[in-house]
């Protein structure tokens, strides 16, 4: 039971170190783990480089935002795997429940040392996002385009990408990009 308690800090650690700054607030349980897909090393295809928003385009892009992510908070606080579910998009949890993809992240240290092996979506709703996210606090988003958004914060001194957001007919989910 220890192990598991330490289990979100070091993977949080373990995280940032491959990561230059992006935002991200400590989450209840250790901290917060970058998504996939969020490596901030990777630059966005050109197409998003020179996508500029009026303030007013900004503050309430960021306030729908902070609204996914205050319920998404909730959700993932409760341990409500069927809600996270409708927060993903599609092509994040085909990426995400494929066996190869969870089969390269049960090789993380810390995944590892506690003996866990990644099934299937639910085992990376369970070991990874719940103890990684619960509290995650938006500090600034940055638009690649008006449906592509990275939600970011602060994770000691550092920014780290909170989630890789796409607007789907109308509605934020977690998704990814290429």
């Amino acid at each position: 039971m220890k192990l598991f308690a330490i289990l979100p800090a070091a993977l949080l650690a373990a995280a940032c170190v491959s990561q230059p700054p992006a935002q991200q607030p400590a989450a209840r349980r250790g901290g917060i783990v970058p998504e996939p897909g969020a490596e901030e090393t990777a630059k966005p295809p050109s197409a998003y480089r020179e996508f500029v928003v009026t303030k007013e385009v900004y503050d309430r892009t960021f306030e729908e935002i902070n609204e996914f992510i205050g319920s998404l908070n909730q959700i993932i606080h409760e341990e409500d795997y069927e809600g996270w579910l409708g927060h993903l998009s599609d092509e994040y949890i085909r990426t995400t429940s494929d066996p190869e993809w969870l089969a390269t992240q049960s090789e993380a240290p810390l995944l590892r040392q506690a003996d866990i092996r990644l099934r299937d979506l639910h085992d990376y709703f369970t070991y990874v996002v719940v103890p990684s996210r619960t509290q995650a606090e938006l500090g600034e988003i940055e638009f690649l385009d008006e449906n592509h958004v990275k939600a970011v914060s602060e994770l000691r001194g550092r920014r780290v990408i909170l989630y890789l957001l796409v607007r789907e007919a109308g509605r934020w989910k977690i998704g990814l990009w290429h």
